[in-house]
């Protein structure tokens, strides 16, 4: 059975996001964290700078975008894509945000924080925040694979920041990551079934009768 590129797509999404939260778990039980932590921080001359571009993965900025991107789809009357831009951000979001509480992981030691933050650690709504709305806009707005690799770089880059920043654990981001692909292949694995059921059921077009020569 042939599988559909979109579908392929998602399936590709959420393998990729299984890993990188595999990935994390790993850095996390057996303390790969702590290594990384120290060689990936920033020095503190340049904080200013990577403060300002990392606040642009933060809600504040993320959530405007998306508004933006729902504004669009329902003016081009994409009903069901604004739709599912939507609930997929919002429910990712909370989903993040109750994990948290969950897990109530600590940031990393307050003295080596470059910027003051004040939630648990784990997962990084900044990482997951950025790749789901990233990604998520890419796969309705842009054309071919490229936009989805400038999503992910986008995402990539916002999480580094929190590392750099000293104010979340390398596993904090890499779950952060995961999460919001995984999230997003699920969401896009179900706007595919959905889409093909509406195909599914929509009258076929049937050729007009030819004249009756007789």
């Amino acid at each position: 059975m042939r599988i559909a590129p979109e579908d392929q797509q998602a399936t590709l999404l959420i393998a990729s996001g299984v890993f990188m939260i595999a990935a994390s778990l790993i850095c996390w039980w057996f303390g790969v964290d702590w290594r990384l932590h120290y060689s990936l921080h920033l020095p503190p001359g340049l904080a200013p700078l990577v403060v300002r571009l990392s606040a642009l993965g933060g809600l504040a900025v993320m959530g405007p975008i998306a508004l933006v991107g729902f504004a669009f789809l329902i003016a081009q009357r994409r009903r069901a894509d604004a739709a599912w831009l939507f609930l997929t951000i919002a429910i990712g979001r909370l989903g993040i945000e109750g994990l948290k509480l969950v897990v109530t992981r600590p940031r990393p030691p307050e003295g080596d924080w470059l910027e003051h933050v004040s939630s648990w650690s784990f997962p990084s709504s900044h990482s997951a925040g950025t790749m789901m709305t990233c990604v998520a806009l890419a796969l309705l707005f842009g054309r071919g694979d490229g936009a989805i690799l400038v999503a992910l770089l986008a995402a990539l880059f916002i999480g580094w920041t929190r590392i750099a920043l000293g104010v979340h654990w390398p596993s904090d981001v890499m779950a952060g990551w995961g999460i919001g692909l995984v999230w997003i292949g699920l969401a896009m694995g179900v706007r595919n079934v959905l889409a093909s059921d509406d195909a599914a059921g929509s009258p076929a077009e049937t050729e007009p009768p030819l004249p009756d020569d007789g």
